[in-house]
């Protein structure tokens, strides 16, 4: 098993190196003329096309930005650095980066595009038999997804949460806290909107579990995630999607509006002060 996830690692870290000569040659850049569109040096730019040293998420950032991409080469970087997650959620991320739009139902905890580093932390710990290395692992996979909202033109993220995640105290007060906190400061309708359904909606759909719909940039087939208490799955089945879309509506029905959620969101939050 560790071979093969230095295989996959060093493979990836390849087709980095493999894209990145390609856009900069397709821009008529050398290397010297790249590295001063970046605040790294020539030698820097060399080094990851050479193979020498694996590029850094700053450095990614930087050469995305000079040359004009949309996470073409951040989404190389949880391979090539070992925190992919179980192989079953893997192919997620990947749709992620290249959604146009993301439809999230979660009855059980604050989304994971959502969550703040130690929110996330406590719920991998709960994890039973989850050690501190796998956690830290966890997180830092799941902090690295976030950044598809860090991208020129961000997906648009439909989040509906369930009241009672609100209510219920993961980590404890501070942490919850902050955590609402963050949902407070990431509403930015159209491109961030959370809207929570309340308690006396009293409904039946979607409790059985969390699911997320992607819509493509490229006008692929639409995805979905969807979790269990053991894992979960990926499909682009057009059925299985439409019928989670169908669910996402209905739910969406019940929500309250973006404003009138914000203030639920603070209100609560004061219970943990």
């Amino acid at each position: 098993m560790a071979k093969d996830g230095l295989d996959a690692s060093r493979e990836a870290w390849v087709e980095f190196a493999h894209r990145l000569k390609k856009f900069r040659m397709d821009q008529g850049l050398s290397q010297e003329r790249l590295a001063d569109r970046v605040p790294y040096s020539e030698s820097a730019v060399g080094h990851v096309e050479r193979l020498m040293r694996k590029p850094s998420e700053d450095l990614t950032r930087e050469l995305e930005k000079a040359l004009g991409l949309n996470g073409q080469l951040l989404e190389l970087l949880p391979q090539i650095h070992g925190v992919l997650g179980p192989r079953w959620f893997r192919e997620w991320p990947k749709v992620e980066a290249s959604a146009h739009v993301i439809r999230t139902w979660e009855p059980m905890l604050i989304p994971g595009l959502l969550q703040t580093e130690t929110y996330a932390g406590q719920v991998f710990l709960g994890e039973p038999g989850a050690t501190e290395q796998e956690t830290a692992k966890a997180v830092d996979f799941r902090m690295h997804r976030q950044t598809i909202f860090n991208r020129p033109a961000p997906p648009m993220y439909s989040a509906l949460i369930d009241e009672s995640v609100l209510h219920r105290p993961v980590g404890g007060p501070q942490v919850m806290r902050k955590q609402l906190q963050r949902l407070v400061e990431v509403l930015s309708p159209p491109y961030v909107t959370v809207r929570i359904v309340p308690l006396k909606a009293g409904l039946t759909v979607g409790c059985l579990g969390a699911f997320e719909v992607a819509t493509l940039l490229d006008g692929g087939p639409d995805h979905a995630y969807l979790e269990s208490a053991e894992e979960g799955r990926v499909t682009n089945r057009a059925k299985t999607v439409q019928a989670l879309m169908v669910q996402w509506e209905a739910l969406s029905s019940m929500a309250y509006p973006v404003d009138r959620s914000r203030e639920t969101i603070r209100e609560v939050m004061t219970t943990y002060e």
